[in-house]
This record gives structure tokens, sequence and C-alpha cells, in this order.
């Protein structure tokens, strides 16, 4: 009996600490006013799409979209379109966004204003794709790919970029892949498993990136590894983008942490709406199809 007694300790002393961490968490909250919600990522050349709805409280599970704002955009300071609306709080514009351009959206609502503002970035071609066959492998033993980017860099100018690669699975058809085993130092800096980066670290004239990852579809056939063709899309992207894409992520990480072991951690999604919250950004895209020695053909 002595042996077990160090171990009843032990147990009484968990057992009172355990329940010692009870703790009432209500599920009341104040009601806060409600804000004026306006989201639109702009591509250059395409119409623009706002969504605008209202901030809700926690428990709500609804999003309250607002169909009766008047919404308008301004291209390089002049009045361009009030936008239609299109159903489920989006409205659409005929005006397209250009490289260069200086957007504004006003969305009025119930006697409140919110503004935002973007720049759309001007279209950059990387100088070269090269694809690496076998670039490592993962932790269960699968061999990555690896596609390094070759970009001028513009030393005098802060510059944003995303490299999105999928496997080409069919006619319009894509399967995104997964960015994995970073080296990378400019994708290592920027502290987030994302394949979106500035060219803070980059001299000279030009700089490369290595992004290694796991294609959605592969096969071996003859003892040697085959995938389908590469779709990569390379954008030039403004701050807001940058800013708002790695604080989301944050968020979602955060709010959906794991278990026992992780606690949840709470950041703010970026916001560059005035008088309201929200995201008002722009890209451009340049787009090239890879076609790997090893590409498989069915």
């Amino acid at each position: 009996m002595k042996n077990f007694v160090p171990y009843i300790f032990i147990i009484a002393i968990l057992a009172v600490v355990l329940s010692s961490c009870r703790k009432v968490v209500t599920d009341k909250f104040p009601d806060y006013p409600q804000k004026i919600t306006v989201n639109s990522i702009v591509k250059a050349g395409e119409p623009l799409l706002v969504n605008v709805s209202l901030t809700g409280n926690v428990n709500d599970s609804i999003l309250q979209f607002v169909d009766n704002a008047e919404v308008l955009l301004y291209v390089n300071g002049c009045l361009a379109e009030t936008l239609s609306y299109a159903g489920d709080g989006y409205y659409v514009s005929t005006v397209v966004g250009n490289e260069n351009d200086s957007l504004e959206c006003v969305v009025a609502y119930n006697g409140d204003t919110a503004r935002c503002h973007c720049i759309v970035p001007q279209k950059e071609i990387p100088l070269r794709f090269e694809y690496i066959e076998s670039a490592g492998v993962d932790d269960y033993g699968e061999v990555l790919q690896g596609i390094v980017t070759t970009i001028k860099n513009q030393e005098d100018a802060q510059k944003y970029y995303e490299i999105k690669i999928y496997t080409v699975e069919g006619p319009d058809y894509y399967g995104a892949t997964t960015l994995m085993d970073i080296t990378d130092p400019i994708i290592k800096n920027e502290g987030l498993p994302l394949p979106l980066f500035s060219n803070e670290l980059a001299v000279g004239e030009q700089f490369s990136v290595n992004l290694k990852f796991l294609p959605l579809s592969r096969a071996w056939i003859n003892g040697k590894l085959v995938i389908r063709p590469i779709l990569v899309r390379f954008r030039a992207v403004d701050e807001n983008y940058y800013k708002f894409t790695r604080m989301h992520y944050l968020y979602y990480e955060g709010r959906y942490s794991e278990g026992i072991v992780d606690n949840p951690v709470m950041f703010n999604v970026y916001s560059n709406v005035e008088n309201g919250l929200g995201v008002f950004a722009a890209y451009t895209e340049y787009t090239d199809t890879i076609y790997p020695p090893n590409v498989w053909q069915r």
C-alpha cells in the first residue's frame, strides 16, 4: 500500500487544481453599434464586385447583407459609376479597374458613409520559371516538386507578390497545391507558410523564390514519377491585399486551434475601410502553364 500513497496524493492535488479552474463563461455579450462592412478584391481588367453587409453580434449566425446602399466608384479622383445591386449584398460595376488606377469606393447607408481606397498594381511578368522534378521529400516520403520564380527587382519600391500553383486536372479544372518544406529565405522571412512575400530582402536587379509543393495528381509509371501540367498564377498585389491575406490566415489559425494543447488566439482581421470594416484591395495576374519533362498524359 505504501507504493500507492504518492500516486493517490498526486491525483488528489490534480483534482483540487482542476476543480479550482472552473469559471462561469457568459454567453451574453453587449450589443455594439452596427458598422458598414465593405469587401472587394479587385482584379485588373475585370469589373468590380463589392459586397456590403453590417457587422453583427457574436451570437449571430447569419450575415446581414445590405440591399439598398448607394455604392459609388471613383477612378483617379473622378466619379465613374454608381454600382448596381445584384443580390446577396453584392454590387457590380461595368467599369473595370486597370493597372495603376487609383480606385475609391464610397458606400452610403442609413445616414452613414464608409470609404475605402486602393491603387491597382502594375502587371509584372516574371523573368522565368524553372521546374524542379525532385525538390525534396515530405514526412511520408512523398517526392516534392519545385517551381523557382525569378523576378525583376525594383530596389527603390516596396513590392508585394503572391504565387499560386495548381495542377491541370482537366479542362477548366485545376487542383490547388500546398506549400511544403519551406527553405527559401524570402518566404521564411515572412514568418507564415504562405506563397505571399515582399521584395524586402531582395538585392540586385533580380531575385528568385523557390516554392516546394506536393502535386494533387501524381503516379509512378515504369519506376518514374509523373505529374500533370502545372498552372502558375503570378500576382503583383497591393499592400492592402498583402496585409489582409496575412491577417486572415492568422485569424483562422488562431480561431480554429486544435484541442487541449493549443489555446485559441484571436487576431483582428486587417481593414482599410474608413468609418467601417472590411478590405478594398487589388492585384494583377500573369498566368503560365509549365509542362514538366515527366508530364503525365492520359
